[in-house]
Order: C-alpha cells, then structure tokens, then sequence
C-alpha cells in the first residue's frame, strides 16, 4: 500500500512537471509570436517612417515650388498689366499731344486768314494746292451742301455743283458773290464771304500738311 502511495506521488509530480514544461514551453511560443509581431510592427513602422522621411518632406518643397510658380505667374501678370498701361497711358498722352499740335497748327493757320471782307477777297488763294489735293471734292463740296442746305432749307444739288465748278474754273469770290446773289438773296455775301475763308483755310492746310479729321 505504501508503494502505491509513492507511486501515485511520483506519478502526480511527473505530470506536475510535465504540465509546467507544458505550460512554459506555450508561453514560450507565445513570447516568439509576441516577439515576430514586434518585429514586423518594426518593420512595417520603420517602413512608414522610411515613407514619410522620403515623401513627407519633398511635399512642403513640392507646394513652395508651386507658391514660387503662382507667385511668378502673378509677378509676370502684373508687369504685362504695367505695360499695358504704360502703352495706353503714352497712347493717351501722343493722341493729346497731336490733338494739341493740330489746334495750334489749325489756329496759327486760321490766324493767317483776313477777317477785313476786302482783304480777304484780295488774299491770293494757291489754285495749284487746290487742284493737286483735290480740295474742291474733298473737302469743300460737304460743306457748300451743307451750307445751301442751311440757307435754302432744303437740298439743292444743281446750286452745290454750279458752286463747286466756279470753283474749280479758279473765278474771283466777287464772280461767285455775282452769281449767287439771285439765288440766295441778302445771304448771299454772308455765304460768300464763309465759303472764301473756308476755301482759304482749306487750301494753306492742304500746303501745311495738316490732316483733319
């Protein structure tokens, strides 16, 4: 009976031991899995670590890169725009200038022209302007239209072309004033006297080179 006692004992020992053994060699095994997560967790960290330290960082260059670029395009947008108004302002500023220069010439040639009647009949008019710069068509026939118009209220072609050959024959504002008397009464030399200083006028811009508009 004793025997089977210590037997029993031994037994219960042995599977005492062979649990122990069991059990540290799970934990073991355990403590590997738990150590191989840890590695891999390392490595995937040390990857994304390795991610970030070559991406991350290029990104804030990426994004001044294209900050320098907006800012390039903005400076480069507003040097056109100074130019732009550079040109316009000096257009603005030329087209002033030459309104300017043709007032001056206009009055310098206006102040040329006799207001006395007698002598500006007498003022020697440069047919051969006249008739090179085709001042007649050009620029006398609109206004004798008009100024028929003015007096006659209406339209009167036949008159306008009768004018405008008297004209053209080089025949002396007294011819003219003779001619058109009967037609246009006490407004006659009024028209005449206009339609002298218009063609003198005309004449001396056509000599200065004056272009009007």
């Amino acid at each position: 009976g004793a025997g089977g006692g210590a037997d029993e004992g031994r037994d219960g020992v042995q599977r005492m031991l062979q649990e122990l053994v069991a059990t540290h060699g799970l934990q073991e095994r355990r403590l590997q899995a738990d150590l191989e997560r840890s590695r891999q967790q390392a490595a995937a960290l040390a990857g994304k670590k390795g991610l970030v330290h070559t991406v991350v960082p290029a990104l804030p260059v990426a994004l001044f890169n294209a900050d320098e670029e907006e800012e390039e395009r903005e400076r480069a947008a507003q040097q056109r725009k100074r130019m732009r108004l550079e040109r316009i302002d000096y257009g603005e500023h030329a087209l002033e200038a030459d309104k300017k220069a043709v007032a001056a010439t206009a009055k310098s040639i206006i102040d040329r022209i006799p207001t006395d009647t007698d002598a500006l009949f007498a003022f020697p008019v440069q047919w051969g302007v006249y008739d090179e710069k085709r001042v007649g068509e050009e620029r006398m026939r609109p206004w004798v239209a008009k100024k028929v118009k003015e007096y006659l209220g209406e339209e009167e072609r036949t008159l306008v072309d009768y004018i405008l050959r008297m004209l053209a024959e080089h025949r002396t504002p007294h011819d003219i004033l003779g001619e058109v008397e009967a037609i246009l009464d006490s407004d006659g030399r009024v028209f005449v006297v206009k339609l002298w200083r218009m063609l003198l006028f005309e004449v001396l811009r056509a000599e200065e080179g004056l272009v009007l508009a």
